[in-house]
């Protein structure tokens, strides 16, 4: 490991003088709301927290059926009528007994179903009563390809704390909660200025009048 050059005499070493600069910061106090796809890089002035639960509904990840596992093992391997379509953002009624629900990714999974089949795991086998009739290569078990709610986000959960800096990640989350805006801190405001008796300002003086020795700042 290197050694630290010792300061020469009269001067500071760099530790110590960025040790006593550290010392006299303080946190931005001012907070001010801004839209969340207009927060990247910015730092959360207070916590997050959700105001609903995510997924919102028990809903299925796959295309498929919503099925009742005690009716395919009753079934036992015979082919079940399908009573209802429920595509994504609609609520299905209640499934009734001895059938089954075509579903699909994202759609509310309807009461009386326990498990979803993925649709390559099925097969139509004709149609009954104008209905059609679904056999199943498999047998799932209860809770199958079914996200319940809250499952990823509870409703009064802390999503993201007071002082996380802000990213794709993060606000990507925020926006999922519903969130259109955020409370982050002031950016800090920085002066710069520059000493010199040698400065000229650009425009002050034009170049063939810069005295000797003057330069532009």
């Amino acid at each position: 490991m290197t050694e630290a050059k010792p300061a020469r005499p009269g001067l500071m070493l760099l530790e110590d003088a960025l040790a006593a600069l550290l010392a006299t910061v303080q946190a931005v106090p001012e907070a001010e709301e801004v839209a969340t796809f207009d927060a990247d890089g910015r730092v959360l002035a207070q916590d997050l927290v959700s105001a609903l639960d995510v997924p919102g509904h028990d809903n299925t990840s796959m295309d498929g059926y919503a099925v009742r596992v005690a009716d395919l093992k009753a079934a036992a391997g015979g082919a079940l009528p399908v009573s209802q379509r429920i595509p994504a953002g609609h609520f299905g009624p209640a499934l009734q007994p001895g059938t089954v629900a075509r579903i699909f990714t994202g759609a509310p999974v309807p009461s009386g179903a326990d498990a979803v089949v993925m649709q390559e795991d099925a097969e139509v086998a004709g149609e009954a009563d104008g209905q059609p009739l679904v056999r199943f290569r498999t047998l799932p078990e209860a809770g199958q390809w079914i996200r319940r709610q809250g499952e990823d986000v509870r409703r009064g959960e802390v999503v993201l704390t007071k002082g996380t800096k802000l990213g794709p990640a993060e606000l990507g989350l925020a926006a999922s909660m519903g969130f259109a805006h955020l409370s982050v801190t002031r950016r800090v405001r920085v002066a710069l200025f520059s000493t010199g008796d040698e400065l000229v300002m650009p425009g002050d003086v034009p170049p063939e009048q810069m005295k000797p020795g003057a330069i532009y700042n």
